[in-house]
């Protein structure tokens, strides 16, 4: 079974321009992502759906395919759903799509093919997640527990902590793109990766992930960007 990679990456961002080709360590973030979906080899092609010209550029020097995407699909109020429905809707052909999040500087290779290997063996959707160790409780007052009880405080080495969407990659069949679903049907995730360093969606944690990676040639890579509400 084939899997398309695929990066949504428009060019009207309001929260940081042209976020998409910020670059990192002297390279467009769009690039970096493109080099490690190669990397992976596990697609059977990888394309970038945007509006703009000079992601268009980016994602053609990173060897990918373009999808001109249509207005309405890029506008501030348009889901990413919306944005992954047009793109399969040109191209009937595609049963798999595995949609990459290019704002996620510590992608790795390994995680792509490990989901896409699940998705091989029979999974319906399969995300990437971060394993966090915080106690939640309710909002508002009084505030109630969520995921611990007072009384048996659990020692953190005895916890294995819960998992959240960190919003790098989903990979999933057409059909349920098709039922407005990024997630459906039989589901698993890859990651369970405890994460410090939640987000590099300002410019302070891409200057702090820059400096990471200048510092220390031996980081683990383990470190996932916080889900976000679209993927762009």
């Amino acid at each position: 079974m084939s899997v398309t990679g695929l990066v949504l990456a428009r060019g009207g961002s309001k929260g940081i321009k042209n976020k998409n080709l910020i670059l990192l360590n002297k390279k467009p973030l769009l690039l970096r992502c493109l080099e490690i979906m190669h990397e992976a080899e596990c697609f059977s092609s990888i394309w970038v759906s945007t509006d703009d010209d000079k992601i268009a550029e980016c994602a053609e020097r990173g060897g990918a395919n373009v999808h001109r995407r249509a207005e309405y699909t890029a506008t501030d109020r348009a889901s990413s759903l919306c944005a992954v429905l047009e793109f399969i809707q040109h191209h009937p052909e595609i049963c798999v799509v595995c949609i990459v999040q290019c704002t996620s500087p510590f992608l790795q290779a390994k995680y792509l093919r490990t989901a896409v290997d699940k998705i091989q063996g029979g999974y319906d959707s399969v995300f990437s997640v971060t394993r966090r160790h915080l106690f939640r409780w309710s909002d508002g007052e009084p505030t109630y527990p969520q995921n611990l009880d007072p009384k048996q405080r659990p020692c953190r080495q005895e916890w294995t902590g819960d998992l959240y969407e960190n919003g790098m990659f989903y990979i999933s069949r057409v059909n349920l793109i098709f039922e407005g679903l990024l997630q459906g049907g039989s589901h698993s995730c890859v990651g369970g990766i405890h994460s410090a360093f939640l987000s590099s969606r300002l410019p302070s944690k891409i200057f702090l992930t820059t400096l990471i990676l200048h510092t220390s040639s031996k980081i683990s890579c383990s470190i996932c960007s916080q889900a976000p509400s679209r993927l762009y």
